[in-house]
C-alpha cells in the first residue's frame, strides 16, 4: 500500500479549513486543527511530512506555533505559511524559520495550492532521501574501516567477502599508489567512465577540475592519515560528461608503501534536483517581490497608452505627430515589460483551453513575420500527430516569440530557425518528460544556426535578469518568462548548445486526447451597465466593450447606475462598478445592488486589493451570483483580452489602425443612457 503523505491544517477560520482541507483531502492524509495549542497535541502524538499554519489565531499565535515546532520537533517538516495578515509576520522574516511557502489567502487557488503542497512534499523526500543516502554512505565508510583497522590479518582469509562489499558498494572506491589507482571497484569505475583495462593508467586528479583537485588531495605524506570529511567534487569522465560528486579519501600504508585510499558518492541527479529547486524558490521569491509594483505601473499605463493613441489619430502635424509616436511607442514597451513582470510573478490572469500545436504555430508565425526580417529563413516541419494541448493561447504566443527573436539575434548575419512538432512518449527518450508513465507528449522544437551559448552560461540561462548579449540590448527577462509560463502550463523545456553552433531549445506538454478539440467561437449580444468616476478609464473600457459587441449602459456615478439598474435589470447581463464606489458602509452601491438583484453578475474594477466582506459573504450565499474582482491594465488589445476571459466571451478581432472603426463589424454595439428611476 502506498504511503500517503500526512497534512495537518491549522487554520481558525472554519471557512478557509475546510476549503483547504477540501483541496487536499483527495490525496494526502490530512488531519485539521483549530488553534495552536490543539495543533502541538496533534503534532505531539505523531509527525506530519507538511503543516500549513494561519498566523492569526486564538491563544498561540501562528509565528509563535511554528517557532515551537522548529524547537521541539522535527526540522524536517515543510511549514507553509497561509495567511491575510502580512504584517503579523513578513515573507522575509519567516525564511529565518525555515518556511517554505508564504500564501496570502484570497491570491491563490486549488491549483496553486496544490502545486505548492507538491513541491514542499519534493522537497521533504529529497531532504529524507539525501538523509537516508548519506546516512548509508557513513555506514558503508565505517565498515570499510572497521574492516581495515581491526581484520587487515583476517582480510586475506575472507577475501572473497570483502570483493563482494567492495565490487557492489553503492560508492566509488580506490587505492591509489603512486598517482595510479591500483584497485577499484564497479560503480567508480561507473562514474570515471573507464573500463577496468584502463583504469590503471589514470591517477583520480586526472578526472577532477582544476579548482576541485586540492579538496580532493588528502595531505599527510608518509604517514597514515583517517579520510576526511567529505568534499563536494567537479569531474569530467572519459565520456566527456561532467559529475558533481562527494569525495572523501585518506592515506593508509598498502603493502610497505604509502597509498590514498578513498571513496566517491555520485550527486549528479541530486544536483539537478537542487537547481530545479533554487529556481523555483528565486521565481516565487522574484513575483512576491515584483507583483504589487507592476500592478500600480499598469494603473499609470492604463492612463497614457489611450491618450496617447487619441493624439496619434488626431495629430498631422510631422513635428509633433514624431514626439507622440515615441512616447507611445516607449509606453507600449513599459506595458509588454509589465506583462513580462506580471506572468514571471503568476498574478497574470491564465485561462487553459485545448490549442492545436500545429495551427497556432503557423498563425504565431505569420504575425511574427516582419519582426523575423529577411536575412532569416524559417523551416517548419510539423508532424501530423502533434495533437493539441491545454494551454493559455496568449502565454504561448509570448512563448514562442521570445524563443524566435532570441534565435533572431543570435544570428546577427542571417541563419536559420527550424521549428519543429513531433508526437513522443517518455519511453522514446522524451527529455524532459512532464508526466510519468507512458503517457503521450507534444514536443516542440526551437533550434537555431546561431552563436550558441557557452556551456558555462547554460545552468544560468533562465534565471532572472540574466543575459549573454551586450549591455544595452537585453533585460535578461525573455526566457525567464519563457521557463515561468511553460512550467505554469505544465511542460518541462530543456535546452542544448554549442558555440558557434546554434542552439536547441526543447519543450514538452502532455498531449490532450483527440476528443478535447477547440469548439467554434460564438460572439454573444449582451448589454453591460458601466459606472466608473474616472473618465479616461470609462472611455477605454467603453471603447473596448463596443469591439467586443456588447451594449453599453455609460453612468457617471454609482447613484446614476444605481437607478438605472433598478429600471432596467431584466435587460442587463453585467454590471461593471469602479471599486471606489465599493466600500463597507451600510446600503453601500455593492449592497443596494446585491438587494436589487441576488444573482446579478458583477464585475468590480480594482483600485483597492480587495472585494468588501458584505460582498464575499453574499458570493458565498448564493452561488449563482457571478462577482469578480478585475484589474484594468494598460493598453487597449490587453484589456480586450482580460474582459474577454472574466466575462466568458470568445475573440473578436480588434480592427487595425486606420482601418474605419465606425463600419458595423468594428462597432456593433449601442451607447444607450437608461431612464432615471426614483428608488
Amino acid at each position: 500500500m502506498t504511503h500517503r503523505p500526512r497534512i495537518l491544517i491549522v487554520e481558525d477560520d472554519a471557512f478557509y479549513r475546510e476549503f483547504l482541507l477540501r483541496t487536499l483531502d483527495r490525496d494526502y492524509s490530512v488531519d485539521t486543527a483549530e488553534d495552536g495549542l490543539q495543533a502541538l497535541t496533534r503534532i505531539s502524538l505523531g509527525s506530519y511530512d507538511l503543516i500549513l499554519c494561519d498566523l492569526r489565531m486564538p491563544g498561540i499565535s501562528g509565528k509563535e506555533l511554528i517557532q515551537k515546532i522548529r524547537q521541539n520537533t522535527d526540522a524536517e517538516s515543510v511549514l507553509i505559511i497561509v495567511t491575510g495578515f502580512e504584517k503579523d509576520w513578513s515573507p522575509v522574516d519567516a525564511t529565518d524559520a525555515d518556511v517554505f511557502a508564504y500564501l496570502r489567502k484570497g491570491r491563490f487557488g486549488p491549483a496553486e495550492l496544490r502545486k505548492v503542497v507538491q513541491n514542499g512534499l519534493l522537497r521533504h523526500r529529497e531532504a529524507q532521501r539525501k538523509k537516508r543516502l548519506e546516512k548509508r554512505l557513513l555506514d558503508s565508510k565505517q565498515q570499510l574501516e572497521f574492516k581495515v583497522a581491526e581484520n587487515s590479518k583476517a582480510l586475506f582469509e575472507s577475501e572473497e567477502k570483502y570483493w563482494n562489499l567492495f565490487e557492489q558498494s553503492l560508492v566509488g572506491v580506490y587505492i591509489q599508489v603512486a598517482g595510479r589507482i591500483r584497485f577499484s571497484n564497479e560503480k567508480l569505475r561507473e562514474i570515471l567512465g573507464c573500463p577496468p583495462d584502463r583504469i590503471a593508467n589514470h591517477g583520480m586528479e586526472d578526472f577532477l577540475r582544476p579548482a576541485t583537485r586540492e579538496a580532493a588531495r588528502p595531505g599527510g605524506e608518509g604517514a597514515r592519515r583517517e579520510p576526511g570529511p567529505f568534499q563536494e567534487v567537479v569531474l569530467t569522465n572519459l565520456e566527456g560528461e561532467q559529475r558533481h560528486a562527494l569525495h572523501s579519501s585518506g592515506t593508509i600504508l598498502f603493502q610497505g608503501s604509502t597509498a590514498t585510499q578513498g571513496c566517491l558518492l555520485d550527486i549528479t541527479e541530486w544536483k539537478v534536483i537542487e537547481r530545479q529547486l533554487v529556481q523555483h524558490q528565486k521565481m516565487e521569491s522574484l513575483g512576491t517581490l515584483i507583483s504589487g509594483i507592476t500592478h500600480e505601473f499598469n494603473n499609470i499605463l492604463a492612463a497614457i497608452l489611450p491618450q496617447a493613441e487619441l493624439l496619434l489619430r488626431a495629430q498631422n502635424d510631422p513635428v509633433v505627430r514624431r514626439p507622440v509616436e515615441i512616447i507611445h511607442t516607449m509606453a507600449e514597451k513599459a506595458a509588454r515589460l509589465t506583462r513580462q513582470l506580471l506572468n514571471m510573478s503568476r498574478t497574470a490572469a491564465m485561462e487553459k483551453k485545448p490549442v492545436e500545436v500545429n495551427t497556432w504555430i503557423r498563425e504565431s508565425l505569420s504575425v511574427l513575420g516582419p519582426v523575423i526580417g529577411t536575412s532569416v529563413h524559417v523551416e517548419l516541419d510539423l508532424a501530423p500527430d502533434a495533437g493539441c494541448i491545454e494551454a493559455d493561447r496568449q502565454h504561448l504566443d509570448q512563448v514562442l516569440m521570445n524563443l524566435v527573436l532570441n534565435a533572431r539575434d543570435a544570428m546577427p548575419a542571417g541563419g536559420t530557425i527550424h521549428i519543429a512538432t513531433a508526437l513522443r512518449t517518455p519511453r522514446d527518450g522524451a527529455q524532459p518528460s512532464p508526466v510519468p508513465g507512458g503517457a503521450p507528449l507534444t514536443e516542440i522544437t526551437v533550434e537555431d544556426t546561431g552563436t550558441g551559448i557557452p556551456q558555462e552560461h547554460i545552468p544560468r540561462i533562465f534565471d532572472p535578469f540574466f543575459t549573454t548579449k551586450e549591455t544595452g540590448k537585453g533585460t535578461g527577462m525573455g526566457l525567464s518568462v519563457v521557463y515561468n509560463l511553460v512550467k505554469q502550463t505544465g511542460g518541462e523545456i530543456h535546452v542544448t548548445s554549442r558555440p558557434d553552433r546554434g542552439s536547441r531549445f526543447r519543450l514538452a506538454f502532455p498531449q490532450l486526447d483527440s476528443s478535447e478539440a477547440p469548439r467554434a467561437a460564438q460572439v454573444p449580444n449582451r448589454t453591460v451597465l458601466l459606472a466608473d468616476r474616472n473618465p479616461r478609464r470609462q472611455d477605454l473600457l467603453r471603447d473596448v466593450l463596443f469591439r467586443m459587441r456588447f451594449d453599453v449602459i455609460p453612468a457617471r456615478d454609482e447613484q446614476e447606475a444605481l437607478e438605472i439598474y433598478a429600471s432596467q435589470k431584466d435587460t442587463i447581463d453585467w454590471v461593471i462598478l469602479d471599486s471606489g464606489c465599493a466600500t463597507d458602509e451600510p446600503l453601500s452601491p455593492v449592497t443596494r445592488l446585491l438587494h436589487l438583484n441576488p444573482r446579478i453578475k458583477l464585475l468590480v474594477s480594482d483600485r483597492s486589493p480587495h472585494l468588501p466582506e458584505e460582498v464575499l459573504n453574499h458570493r458565498r450565499r448564493e452561488p449563482r451570483a457571478r462577482i469578480e474582482h478585475f484589474h484594468v491594465p494598460a493598453g487597449r488589445e490587453i484589456l480586450f483580452r482580460s474582459l474577454e476571459k472574466v466575462l466568458d466571451m470568445d475573440a473578436v478581432d480588434i480592427p487595425a489602425e486606420g482601418t474605419d472603426r465606425t463600419q458595423p463589424a468594428a462597432r456593433a454595439g449601442t451607447d444607450r443612457i437608461g431612464q432615471k428611476k426614483e428608488l
